[in-house]
């Protein structure tokens, strides 16, 4: 059996104006360490029944931010505990000023072998404005990455930013492509409106909305998939398959941590508000500090045949298509509905989503189960 390991790391050297997940800026050394060590104990008493794993992910929010030292501590806890597969993937998200050769170079020895570098956009003004930096830090970052030869990297754009024309994220996907023939990775994700707080408000995160001029600073709608499936053929034309609605590699180079997840593998998931999933079983740790070091308020959520089914439908619409087995269980006249629409295309045995429904997927799915 495929495991595999996540690992949350929640500090960033900075808030971004629209993140509403458990993240923290103060990167107070003492605070950095505590938490560490913690990490360190979750890993050790840990009691799952496998050992061994096929990949390793350090993500959510900037994980290079941890010192060598640290991040060869918890790997070598890792390495105790479970066996690593020989051709373990061991992911690390990270921002663009943390990119350092110095970094890169000390990655590498550790067995990090994929960086992933959360870059949005090419256009400063919207860097500037979504507080991520700027354009130069991203651009020097990838040639630190070029002059030490690391071979294995992703990078992650989001459509609907402030200041980011129509065709703009295209054309920043020529330029770094044309340039960096490492980047073997791309993850387009759509930027969700939040302009309201949510009534059911689950985390003091989710206080977090826009300013009111963003409306006037972005794509106009009409232009918003557009603009992705410009990215898709664009992304097509340089050899990138796409393997789930928002993830593009070359070919070889999936991302192992995402698939996993999409396959319902057991997930093992350490730290602060970490979400894993082991056997059936959907767990998540406290986003409090206090609950977290006191091992209180562990989320715990048995799948039974109908979640595990309803979930496999919405994979199976995300990664490629519907296949027989989930068909014959759904709703045939609401399926043939929106076949006839041209919603959904019917291939052979299989149905796909249309590209540009892909916005209304989630309308769909809860239509035809």
């Amino acid at each position: 059996m495929n495991n595999y390991c996540y690992i949350h790391i929640p500090f960033c050297t900075s808030k971004c104006k629209y993140c509403r997940f458990a993240s923290f800026w103060t990167l107070e050394k003492l605070k950095v360490n505590l938490y560490v060590e913690n990490l360190i104990k979750e890993i050790q008493k840990n009691k799952a029944g496998f050992k061994k794993l096929k990949s390793v992910y350090f993500g959510w929010w900037t994980p290079s931010v941890l010192s060598i030292k640290q991040l060869e501590l918890i790997l070598n806890t890792l390495e105790v505990k479970y066996w690593f597969n020989e051709n373990i993937e061991i992911s690390i998200e990270a921002t663009p000023n943390t990119i350092l050769i110095e970094n890169i170079i000390w990655w590498k020895k550790i067995w990090i072998n994929r960086i992933s570098m959360w870059l949005q956009t090419l256009n400063n003004d919207s860097l500037i404005e979504i507080w991520r930096g700027n354009k130069w830090d991203i651009l020097l970052a990838l040639d630190n990455i070029k002059k030490v030869w690391f071979n294995n990297v992703s990078v992650d754009f989001i459509i609907w930013l402030p200041y980011v024309k129509k065709w703009e994220i295209s054309n920043n996907i020529d330029f770094l492509l044309e340039k960096y023939d490492f980047i073997k990775h791309i993850s387009v994700y759509m930027l969700e409106e939040y302009y309201e707080v949510p009534d059911d408000i689950g985390s003091k995160f989710e206080n977090i909305v826009y300013p009111n001029n963003w409306n006037k600073l972005w794509l106009k709608e009409d232009d918003y998939l557009l603009e992705y499936i410009d990215i898709k053929n664009k992304l097509s034309y340089y050899w990138f398959d796409r393997y789930e609605i928002s993830n593009f590699s070359k070919k070889w180079y999936e991302c192992k941590h995402n698939k996993s997840y999409w396959n319902h593998s057991n997930v093992l998931a350490f730290w602060l508000w970490a979400h894993g999933f082991l056997d059936n079983v959907r767990y998540s740790n406290s986003e409090n500090f206090l609950e977290y070091y006191s091992w209180k308020n562990i989320i715990l959520e048995k799948l039974n045949n109908d979640d595990i089914f309803i979930e496999k439908l919405m994979f199976e619409l995300r990664t490629s298509w519907l296949i027989n087995k989930s068909i014959e269980k759904l709703n045939k006249l609401k399926l043939d509905e929106f076949i006839k629409m041209w919603y959904l295309e019917k291939k052979s045995n299989k149905i796909i989503l249309l590209d540009k429904w892909i916005l209304v997927m989630d309308h769909i799915l809860s239509e035809i189960i």
